[in-house]
């Protein structure tokens, strides 16, 4: 007769048997969290992913190229450490669960792979330009290379060069018109034209790196206007996403928040604040942000003192220009999330309203990423904040919360970022371009879906 041993039951096995138990519900739960992670990431992977591929490059798309993947990297990491942990703890694994682990960890290793090239993609150098740049009488011809090179143009067969070897190039030609070459980055030549009279320029702003709608814009235009924030930290490899195709046409660039964090020196070679004469036009250009990014309004009143004294010192200069436009990566009136500053905004209403017959058109901004316009003192204020960086919902409690796509009419000042509210006209969420046409006796202003090509509103001003 077989004997069968006996094990003794003793408190510290119980305890020992009721510890193994919970171990093993803590590592069921462990498994049923770890396949909720990995169906639901994999896909929201798959779902952006595939915006981006099929050109979808607006809010998801973009990040997509960004955010997202390092997320999701991090993400794949956890998982499969967990599962890692997992397979050494359990206990009597089948045939069936074994397989199992071993596709979903290939699985999440194809995606993490996947993950760290796009994410390091994004940090990749590539040459780009050339984009000529109006610089007062003259063009800024400017161009970047990932190898240091000497600057050479080749400019109506006049060479130009610097024996200086740079990533950043810059070349001022005392012309504004004329053919040129850049052997470095390109075979081609090309031909820049300056119009003496203007008669249409665009207005975007807040690429953000994401170059999609300048890729995509006609060239009925004289020159493009941007408001500044071209990428999140002011450097080349995002400067080289946003003007990945080289322009032809003339551009003016104001500096954003964004860009002053980084190398924007390289691109906008001029003063911080400045005056541009184009045709029979006057631009001036404003910048009063903070270097402080954790400062929420973001303005420097010590910096808007110096705009408004700019102003007041130069506006001598367009006493002979048919129409004047202000310039400032701050709005001065919004209905994004920033919103009116108050200090710069009763600045501005002061200096507009104590030069009655300065032909001030309208104001140019960014900052928020909406498009908005209001009218007050025979002027138009415009935030052109949606040409590529995410959209910005208003989310706040009280009648300023806007989730909406558009929003019309006058609306209710509530406080200090509400300035202006009761002279609003449109705004929308969603990415716009502003095209101005100068005509005789009139301006209008087009504003421009950049998904649809749809025009959504014209506003209209007489020259008077």
């Amino acid at each position: 007769m077989p004997e069968y041993s006996q094990k003794q039951t003793t408190p510290e096995n119980i305890q020992q048997s009721l510890k193994n138990k919970n171990v093993l519900k803590y590592l069921k739960f462990i498994r049923v969290v770890q396949y909720l992670i990995i169906f639901y990431f994999a896909i929201m992977h798959f779902v952006i992913m595939g915006m981006y591929l099929m050109s979808k490059v607006s809010y998801y798309g973009h990040l997509a190229r960004g955010y997202f993947n390092s997320f999701k990297a991090v993400i794949c990491l956890v998982v499969i450490f967990s599962e890692f942990i997992y397979s050494k703890c359990a206990r009597n694994q089948n045939m069936t669960t074994t397989i199992v682990q071993i596709v979903f960890n290939f699985i999440f290793i194809i995606l993490l792979v996947i993950d760290v090239v796009f994410f390091m993609q994004q940090f990749q150098n590539i040459d780009y330009g050339p984009l000529t740049i109006i610089n007062e009488n003259q063009t800024q011809i400017h161009w970047y290379t990932k190898k240091r090179t000497s600057s050479m143009v080749t400019v109506d067969d006049i060479i130009y060069s610097d024996d200086s070897k740079s990533n950043y190039h810059n070349v001022l030609i005392n012309r504004t018109n004329f053919n040129f070459q850049i052997s470095d980055i390109s075979a081609l030549t090309y031909n820049y034209s300056l119009p003496s009279q203007i008669s249409k320029f665009v207005v975007m702003t807040d690429i953000h790196s994401n170059g999609h709608y300048i890729e995509q814009m006609s060239s009925d235009y004289d020159f493009a206007l941007f408001c500044g924030d071209y990428s999140y930290g002011g450097m080349a490899h995002e400067f080289s996403k946003t003007f990945k195709k080289s322009h032809n046409k003339p551009l003016i660039l104001a500096a954003g928040n964004h860009d002053s964090l980084g190398q924007i020196d390289q691109l906008i070679t001029r003063p911080t604040n400045f005056y541009q004469k184009i045709g029979q036009n006057g631009f001036y250009f404003l910048y009063v942000l903070s270097p402080d990014m954790s400062h929420h309004s973001h303005v420097d009143n010590s910096r808007a003192d110096e705009a408004i004294l700019f102003l007041n010192n130069n506006l001598h200069l367009s006493e002979n220009d048919s129409n004047v436009f202000i310039v400032s990566h701050q709005a001065i009136y919004s209905t994004g999330e920033f919103g009116s500053i108050k200090y710069f905004t009763v600045l501005m209403e002061n200096f507009i309203q104590e030069h009655p017959n300065s032909r001030i058109r309208a104001t140019f901004s960014g900052h928020d990423h909406v498009f908005a316009s209001f009218y007050k003192f025979n002027t138009f204020f415009f935030v052109n904040g949606a040409g590529g960086g995410p959209l910005d919902p208003v989310f706040e409690w009280g009648e300023r919360s806007w989730t909406g796509t558009e929003m019309s009419g006058p609306l209710q000042v509530i406080n200090d970022r509400t300035l202006g509210y009761e002279s609003h006209i449109q705004s929308y969420q969603k990415y716009t371009r502003t095209e101005v046409e100068i005509e005789q006796g009139k301006i209008k202003y087009v504003v421009r879906d950049l998904d649809t090509g749809a025009v959504l509103k014209i506003f209209e001003q007489k020259m008077e």
